[in-house]
């Protein structure tokens, strides 16, 4: 699936004015299209994670059809194709005061609440207990605070009964549960605080009081960073190692830190392959537009993002993306469940204005964190708190209408528009994915073909030296009169000030088009260079990239693309 489309005109106009950036409304696309997932099967979860509905509703917020009809949410998303609901628990988030710690306050009664609604609504539930009163991630796995001071035998033992007791108050309720997800995101920070081998005490206590409850419910663990493909492999071995009970083995993906698609399958089948375990994509998302909505920084705000990501900031690019996480997961094989959208109606409680709308936040927990948060979560400080850090990844537009990115639950597994014809790229072995490098000129033997964080695929160019850094590589092709463009993605650091990096197109050995000074920013902060020319009669032409930088620089490029634009 094509992911990054030049030609396509965004429906989003970026203006940078004394550093905030606005932007048009955004309206349907005329062209819009979903490509069709092959092979998905009936039952493939189509999830959303709607943890802040509640706070959101509290808040005021309402939510729209793209006619503009005013819609429960719950009957909007699955009108819309979506399956099952994902709801985040947290066990107190509230400080002695009463006062909820944000990002909807959910505990057990507001998930009971979310969870019958999702019910009666037709789809199923899957209940995602973090073990801490707050955010639980790959950063910070904070036990609860009625845990305090407990041994790792305690906790596993205060755990089993949370989950059994809270667990069976939902089912009492009538929601139907579907899956529970024994802890969020526990990679290297553990969970509930226990980061070394205590945690699999944790993760035993937490399958046997579900299985104790219903063994018909899925009991899914759920890792992160699938790009550092043996360290989540090791946690799949390590529940395997410590004979710990469960169904399904779960990661997030997101395009703009998770690394290649291919990877994210490749991992999903190497699990089920090799531990017999299903396979869940918990989390995803990615972002319509770069404005803000509500005046809270958003996680996802700058172009280097977007281009590491590899779709465009918009409606179809948000599309596109969630279609290609559904397509990675399916190719992952018969024992891949689905995917989950992660908040896709966390929408701004009122204009761009932080300050209008702290009040809101504050009253609600409608934003990401409140003043209340502080003395819980070291994270949360007096200058970050706040609203949604979310609302340009949502599939609502700012005033809570759908956009045409909703759609993708309901029409992945057959399509729907004109899905355009894949632009042809003129270069041979444009990724470096196969090993015989003699369609490109390498003028140094340190730039090598390397399995090292590739864009996509397996592969990428990489170079390093302990000395000063200088060196081209370029392909030559023969092309017909027409406008072209050539493009690539670089990756980096420590180029130092010698730093000189351009994509390039020669002839007749002058440049005839170069893109601008490429500046490398780090690991997986991928950067792209752009050359357009036009040619008013066939020529011989090299397109390739030019490097200087300072010893010990290194850098990783990929997907190199030549493309006719135009006659």
């Amino acid at each position: 699936m094509k992911k990054w489309k030049w030609l396509v005109v965004l429906v989003m106009i970026i203006t940078v004015i004394a550093g905030n950036v606005t932007a048009i409304p955004v309206h349907a696309e005329e062209d819009f299209y979903i490509e069709k997932v092959e092979g998905m099967p009936e039952d493939f979860i189509k999830g959303a994670d709607i943890s802040s509905i509640i706070a959101q509703e509290q808040s005021g917020v309402k939510y729209y059809d793209e006619n503009g009809v005013e819609k429960d949410l719950f009957t909007l998303l699955a009108e819309n194709g979506v399956n099952y609901v994902r709801i985040r628990v947290w066990n107190d988030p509230y400080n002695d005061k009463g006062q909820g710690y944000g990002a909807g306050n959910v505990d057990v009664g507001k998930a009971i609440e979310i969870g019958r609604r999702a019910t009666d609504a037709g789809m199923k539930v899957l209940i995602n207990y973090h073990y801490s009163d707050f955010w639980a991630d790959p950063g910070r796995q904070i036990a609860p605070k009625a845990w305090t001071g407990m041994s790792v035998s305690e906790k596993a033992d205060a755990l089993y009964h949370f989950t059994k007791d809270s667990l069976q108050q939902m089912l009492a309720a009538g929601v139907d549960v579907g899956m529970v997800q024994v802890g969020n995101e526990t990679t290297g920070s553990g969970m509930a605080g226990e980061a070394g081998n205590g945690r699999y005490e944790l993760f035993r206590a937490g399958s046997e009081a579900v299985r104790e409850v219903d063994p018909n419910i899925l009991i899914a663990f759920h890792f992160t960073n699938p790009e550092r493909t043996s360290t989540i492999l090791n946690y799949a071995k390590g529940l395997h190692d410590h004979n710990i009970d469960y169904d399904v083995f779960a990661t997030s993906y997101y395009a703009f830190w998770h690394g290649s698609l291919e990877n994210l399958t490749y991992v999903l089948n190497t699990v089920a392959n090799t531990y017999g375990k299903k396979t869940l994509v918990a989390e995803t998302s990615y972002a319509y537009t770069l404005a803000d909505g509500d005046g809270q920084k958003n996680v996802v705000h700058s172009i280097s993002q977007i281009t590491t990501g590899g779709y465009p900031a918009t409606v179809q690019g948000q599309a596109n993306s969630l279609r290609d996480v559904m397509d990675a997961t399916v190719k992952g094989g018969e024992d891949a469940l689905g995917v989950f959208y992660w908040e896709p109606a966390w929408i701004p409680v009122g204009p761009a204005d932080r300050d209008a709308n702290m009040a809101i936040w504050e009253q609600f927990g409608s934003g990401w964190a409140t003043t209340a948060a502080i003395s819980y979560d070291p994270h949360v400080n007096e200058s970050n708190y706040g609203g949604s850090e979310w609302d340009n990844q949502a599939l609502f537009d700012f005033n809570g209408k759908a956009l045409d990115s909703l759609k993708v639950f309901k029409y992945a597994d057959q399509g729907y528009g004109h899905v355009p014809k894949e632009e042809e790229n003129l270069l041979k072995n444009g990724s470096f994915e196969q090993a015989n490098l003699s369609d490109y000129t390498i003028t140094q033997n340190y730039v090598t073909r390397k399995a090292d964080t590739p864009k996509t695929g397996a592969y990428a160019l990489h170079f390093w030296s302990n000395r000063a850094i200088e060196f081209t590589v370029d392909q030559k092709v023969n092309l017909q009169p027409g406008t072209y463009r050539f493009s690539l993605v670089i990756q980096g650091d420590e180029t130092g000030a010698s730093e000189d990096i351009i994509a390039m197109v020669k002839t007749g050995g002058e440049i005839i088009a170069r893109s601008q000074n490429i500046h490398l920013q780090g690991h997986e902060k991928w950067q792209e260079g752009i050359a357009e020319f036009t040619l008013k009669e066939a020529r011989e032409v090299s397109v390739g990239l030019s490097v200087k930088a300072d010893a010990n620089g290194w850098g990783t490029t990929d997907d190199w693309k030549l493309v006719k634009i135009a006659e």
